[in-house]
């Protein structure tokens, strides 16, 4: 950079810290009163051979007070507008960070991968109209428990067409090792007869043994079972060999009450459903999920040492606090919130209110009005 140019923005710089002034006098006022001071103070007997410059002197003057005072007004204008930039952007970039939270704290936001650091929740509580939720569904490497898992996808395609490239999307967003049961079938939906039809390839069979067909069929369940469909009926000749259960052509996908707990490895925490009988009551079911199997990496969701009391009213579930628990940190809260509403939910509640606790909230909810229960769980956005 030059040496003139050097100046120019020191000069600038210190102009800049001026305070802003507005002359509101047009220039042939400003130019009137400079004539007329210098007539007042001027001596009319002398220098009368000097009358001739004196206007030449004062246009000049004039002409240079005026070119101050422009460049100090621009010069303060642009700082003013560079400011008023800068805090526009600012609040613009603060209020976009606030949006991000408050989408966060409801639990809707999910990242394109499902270990939910999606930071704040693990189900969606509604979806909009412009998209759909796919209910897909893997399980541990142990094939113990079903982890579901869904699909918050754009409402611009048929679920059969998700359905069938559900392989690819569990493989390329859920970090489990865990084989995948449906390899090859295709699946067609009949939601008006509450049915789903398999396309089954040559030669598909289940292993030998009751683990995987029972995995196989819990996960069916888990999947079609939020449509209303009842069964899952085998389109081949053939039927299925489903091992030690004989060759079958149809499996019945009755809901099934479940418990909700928590799988937690090193890349993921995710609700795993745990099936109960149906006979199992909903005090049952939560002192269920009191206890953990740290053997398959499944933990506890709601604290163990805590005692509670249920209600039903119509649609709402009533859990009052018998003792005074702390819940170690926001996470645990919402976790133990989550799995509640999921485990409520499949006792065919809609919503759960839960009393007796100190404050209003537990973990990233307010839990002063009732809450209700949530569309999908383990959620994953497809793009």
């Amino acid at each position: 950079m030059d040496s003139n140019q050097q100046k120019y923005d020191e000069i600038t710089e210190q102009l800049s810290q001026f305070p802003t002034f507005t002359d509101r006098r047009d220039k042939e006022t400003i130019r009137q009163q400079i004539f007329a001071q210098m007539k007042q103070d001027e001596p009319t007997k002398q220098y009368k051979h000097r009358k001739r410059w004196i206007p030449l002197a004062s246009t000049l003057l004039a002409t240079t007070v005026l070119v101050f005072i422009s460049f100090l007004y621009y010069s303060n204008t642009d700082v003013l507008k560079e400011n008023s930039t800068q805090q526009d952007a600012m609040v613009t970039e603060e209020e976009t960070l606030i949006e991000k939270s408050a989408d966060q704290e409801n639990g809707a936001q999910s990242n394109g991968n499902l270990e939910p650091s999606n930071q704040m929740g693990m189900f969606v509580q509604q979806t909009n109209e412009q998209s759909i939720v796919i209910h897909g569904a893997t399980s541990d490497p142990q094939l113990q428990f079903v982890i579901p898992v869904s699909f918050i996808a754009p409402n611009d395609k048929s679920k059969e067409m998700y359905y069938n490239q559900l392989e690819t999307y569990i493989q390329e967003h859920v970090p489990l090792r865990s084989n995948y049961l449906f390899k090859g079938i295709s699946f067609k939906l009949d939601e008006g007869n509450k049915k789903v039809i398999l396309e089954l390839p040559k030669d598909f069979s289940i292993s030998e043994g009751s683990t995987v067909p029972n995995m196989f069929e819990d996960q069916l369940r888990s999947m079609f079972s939020p449509y209303g469909i009842e069964k899952a009926v085998f389109n081949n000749n053939e039927g299925i060999d489903f091992g030690q259960f004989g060759t079958i052509h149809e499996l019945a996908l009755n809901k099934t009450k479940t418990a909700y707990k928590l799988y937690s490895d090193e890349q993921n925490n995710l609700l795993v459903e745990v099936p109960l009988d149906e006979y199992t009551t909903i005090e049952e079911a939560l002192a269920e999920m009191q206890i953990g199997e740290e053997d398959y990496n499944v933990f506890p969701t709601v604290p163990g040492e805590m005692e509670f009391s249920v209600v039903t009213q119509g649609e709402q579930l009533d859990i009052s606090l018998d003792n005074e628990v702390t819940i170690e940190d926001s996470r645990t809260g919402t976790i133990m919130v989550e799995a509640i509403l999921m485990t409520a939910k499949s006792f065919g509640y809609n919503f759960v209110k839960i009393n007796n606790i100190s404050g209003d909230r537990v973990g990233y909810y307010d839990v002063s009005e009732p809450l209700r229960v949530p569309d999908a769980v383990n959620p994953i956005m497809l793009h």
